[in-house]
């Protein structure tokens, strides 16, 4: 995806994220807007992995300020998860993911009223349980087979883009 948007020439950034607790979020920069997509570029997003928790709401918060500022025709968010939202301190039960459902679902609305545009992956299976609940169906794709999203890319991007 990061080398069709450089080839085509879409201004993107890539950030990642983890949690473990309110007091303990992580926003890392994987690519700037500014920033060509170099071996370095491609280094970063190759070391990629899974850390904690997956404290979307404070993640898409963060993206929707740096966002704010970015002058463009269209703006849109691109969250790419492997699970629901979920954090060790997200509600009182920590099986139940009804905080973490509220709290990603106001994220969404608020990138939304602040004129960006959302779209949720998930690459977890169950994640037409959960992602119907935070958004709108034209905004999230489940892909069921991870080794499928280099081919999912593009079509996400039409849809995305083309909304």
């Amino acid at each position: 995806m990061a080398q069709a948007l450089a080839e085509i020439g879409d201004a993107y950034a890539i950030y990642g994220f983890s949690g473990h607790g309110r007091d303990n979020v992580e926003f890392y920069l994987v690519k700037s807007f500014n920033e060509a997509l170099s071996s370095t570029v491609k280094g970063r997003i190759g070391a990629l992995e899974p850390k904690r928790s997956t404290r979307m709401g404070t993640a898409l918060r963060h993206a929707t300020e740096k966002l704010a500022s970015v002058h463009s025709r269209s703006r849109h968010i691109i969250l790419l998860s492997d699970g629901f939202p979920q954090d060790f301190d997200y509600g009182q039960d920590r099986r139940s993911n009804v905080y973490g459902l509220r709290d990603t679902t106001a994220a969404l609305r608020e990138a939304d009223a602040a004129g960006i545009t959302p779209f949720c992956i998930t690459v977890d299976k169950a994640g037409h349980d959960y992602l119907r609940e935070m958004c709108d169906g034209s905004r999230y794709m489940v892909i069921d087979d991870v080794f499928a999203l280099p081919r999912e890319l593009p079509k996400i991007y039409q849809r995305v883009v083309g909304s």
